[in-house]
């Protein structure tokens, strides 16, 4: 065999190869609008973040009211969501609420999506963005209530809270 040919048919298996290993390597999500703690405060539908969203916890009241705690890896944020069950008039008002502490210390912060209503039976948190540790909640008594305080007790409130992830 000539070496031209020789060296013609090695450059195209070289540049098959090549070509069979890009398409192989993982992608990456793209159109996402953030990253980390730039996420903070955003939501996480309108920066894409939802499309590669993981579940963390789940904590349900029943078969009537959901709250999800949700993870995307390509933005490095979390959020919660909250859905109601639509038949229900007792649960259109739920306040919902995420609490996250800086991930270098601090206080407890919350970012409020929004209540629940006859006519919004999912409301999504906004988005907390890096290592910061958060946990969802939801109650019928104000927008920032945390129904599951670790020092005291909030009388006359219900609600629910995941853990801290």
């Amino acid at each position: 065999m000539p070496r031209s040919t020789l060296f013609l048919r090695s450059t195209l298996l070289l540049f098959a190869l090549t070509g069979a290993y890009l398409f192989a390597l993982p992608q990456t999500a793209s159109a996402v609008g953030c990253q980390g703690g730039d996420c903070t405060g955003k939501s996480p539908v309108t920066e894409g973040c939802d499309t590669d969203a993981m579940l963390v916890e789940e904590y349900d009241q029943g078969t009537s009211l959901s709250l999800k705690l949700f993870r995307s890896p390509a933005c490095d944020a979390s959020w919660a969501k909250v859905t109601i069950d639509s038949t229900d008039p007792d649960l259109y008002t739920q306040y919902v609420n995420i609490f996250y502490v800086p991930q270098l210390g601090g206080s407890e912060t919350v970012l409020t999506g929004g209540t629940t209503s006859e006519t919004n039976f999912a409301v999504p948190t906004p988005m907390v963005g890096g290592d910061a540790l958060a946990k969802g909640c939801y109650n019928d008594t104000s927008l920032d209530l945390d129904p599951a305080p670790e020092t005291w007790a909030r009388q006359g409130a219900t609600g629910g809270c995941t853990q801290w992830h």
